[in-house]
């Protein structure tokens, strides 16, 4: 047992550093080259497709994950009925692509082709799921350290011949598409008319109570250049974004860990014992403020490699930056208020708590752009704490509720 963890461990770490390099080559250079105002487009396009793909999918690979552990047996009835069920909800999707991109100012083109690779990358994590219920988890982390490198070296071909940013999207829904297929054909081949058919509406109905959880992590990470994108334009939207993005590679470097806490938390019945766990797991929080105090002492450095990496348009990045990487902390202690959450199946109650924190983020920018009542980097940071302030806020409640 403690192999293979070790084992798990080392591929999952070296997958979120992979992807985390690849990620952050891929939009220097794209920013470098189309400039801030056709990132910040390509940022927010990319954060509201995330969104409307969460909804779609259901996070049915999660289910997927979970019946196939509970089977003795592998039932390719499940994954083809699964397959079945995403892509009848993607054609649904498709028709709201052109009013919610028209509605939250994004380029329909960007966002059409971000949800197809969404999709197609879910499908692939459905795929996955025979080999993740069964404990390993190297093989997907191989698989995602491959197609990364991949997108990375054509990403940046694709840049260096001047094509047009769109290419670079299409090209990842391209690979994704690829990689599904390859990991469709390597699941066991049997026998499909000895097994037991699975039903489209328990899948839905099991997904619909996944993706709560899901859904309200996605928030976490996208919902502040969706606002973003809603409220700026131009070359502001695109340094914004890029702080932002940052923050996000940070933020999966540190806490990817965390979700090793999990299926340890689902074990557990005694409150008291969730209760002291989550004490802590606040000492993780504590350190990270390292991260944005270390930041400020090195403010000047960044400064200069922000210009000198991206060009003069992103100036301002360093100075919104130090403010903004505060956030961090918040984030990862949000992050494991969900995890609680979903181990308790609090899914309904979280996904409630946190659209009202996502409501009220979008107040405090609303009412930010229109009184300019503090620089606009706070933004980020005030809608992380509120996120963090009302889900712990939820889970303290639970707690001593069951307590008392």
């Amino acid at each position: 047992m403690f192999n293979k963890w070790k084992r798990n461990t080392v591929y999952i770490s070296t997958m979120q550093i992979i992807l985390l390099i690849v990620n952050f080559f891929l939009i220097t250079i794209i920013s470098r080259k189309y400039g801030a105002e056709i990132y910040g487009e390509y940022a927010s396009a990319k954060s509201l497709s995330v969104l409307i793909g969460t909804v779609t999918v259901l996070s049915l690979a999660l289910v997927v994950t979970r019946t196939s552990a509970n089977m003795e047996e592998f039932n390719s009835s499940l994954f083809y009925t699964t397959y079945r069920v995403i892509i009848r909800n993607t054609f649904l999707a498709f028709i709201l692509v052109i009013p919610l991109s028209n509605i939250f100012g994004r380029n329909f083109t960007y966002v059409f082709f971000f949800l197809l690779g969404f999709v197609f990358n879910e499908m692939l994590h459905v795929a996955l799921a025979y080999h993740q219920s069964n404990g390993d988890f190297v093989i997907s982390s191989k698989q995602i350290i491959i197609r990364t490198v991949l997108y990375g070296l054509g990403g940046w071909t694709i840049v260096f011949l001047d094509y047009s940013i769109i290419w670079i999207i299409v090209f990842q829904a391209v690979i994704l598409t690829l990689f599904f297929i390859v990991a469709h054909f390597s699941l066991p081949n049997t026998d499909r008319s000895s097994e037991g058919l699975h039903d489209k509406k328990e899948l839905s109905s099991a997904g619909r109570k996944m993706v709560l959880t899901t859904f309200s992590a996605a928030l976490l990470s996208e919902l502040d250049i969706v606002i973003l994108g809603i409220f700026y334009s131009g070359p502001i939207l695109g340094v914004l974004a890029w702080s932002k993005r940052i923050l996000e590679g940070l933020y999966q470097l540190v806490g990817a860990s965390l979700d090793i806490v999990f299926p340890e938390v689902s074990k557990l019945s005694d409150f008291k014992i969730i209760a002291d766990l989550r004490k802590k797991l606040r000492v993780v929080v504590l350190i990270s403020f390292v991260i944005p105090l270390l930041y400020l002492l090195l403010e000047n450095y960044a400064n200069q490699v922000f210009v000198s990496v991206l060009g003069e348009e992103f100036s301002r990045l360093a100075e919104m930056f130090k403010i903004v990487i505060f956030s961090l902390p918040f984030m990862l202690w949000s992050r494991i208020n969900i995890i609680f959450c979903r181990a308790m199946h609090f899914e309904i109650a979280l996904f409630r708590i946190v659209i009202v924190a996502a409501v009220t983020s979008f107040t405090v920018y609303f009412l930010n752009v229109n009184f300019e009542i503090m620089p606009i980097e706070f933004g980020i940071l005030i809608s992380q704490l509120i996120i963090s302030l009302f889900t712990t806020a939820l889970i303290n409640k639970k707690i001593n509720e069951d307590l008392s």
